[in-house]
């Protein structure tokens, strides 16, 4: 299960996530608000560890890095919008912004991985 590095790629996404989850300051002026965007990191962690969890179904896998990517990105627009960009610390604004970046690049590279795997299958199943 470990041994490919997309479930990396997902593992350190889901860490990323927790991270959100715990201890990310911005999310937590977010639920003091009343807006709960922790919920959303929890919610998003336990999709990818799922995916991790479907090593084998690696369709399954895709669909599900596509639905945690489009739902991170709206999470970043909800985040922003709900909270007012310019209204952040400069130091939370770079936490922020290094945990989006981080995990779009995270879902891109273990979507590559999870495709290059499923090419890769197909194409010895054209063999046999």
């Amino acid at each position: 299960m470990l041994q490919r590095i997309q479930s990396l790629y997902l593992l350190f996404y889901t860490l990323l996530a927790a991270f959100c989850f715990w201890g990310f300051p911005v999310i937590d002026y977010a639920f003091s608000i009343g807006f709960d965007l922790r919920f959303i990191s929890l919610v998003l962690g336990g999709l990818t560890f799922l995916t991790i969890v479907l090593f084998s179904k690696r369709k399954m896998q895709l669909g599900l890095i596509k639905v945690v990517s489009i739902v991170h990105i709206a999470f970043a627009v909800i985040c922003v919008y709900s909270i007012g960009f310019p209204n952040i610390l400069t130091e939370n604004k770079l936490l922020l912004t290094v945990f989006f970046v981080l995990g779009v690049l995270f879902l891109f590279l273990a979507h590559r991985g999870v495709k290059k795997d499923e090419e890769l299958i197909r194409s010895l199943d054209r063999l046999r």
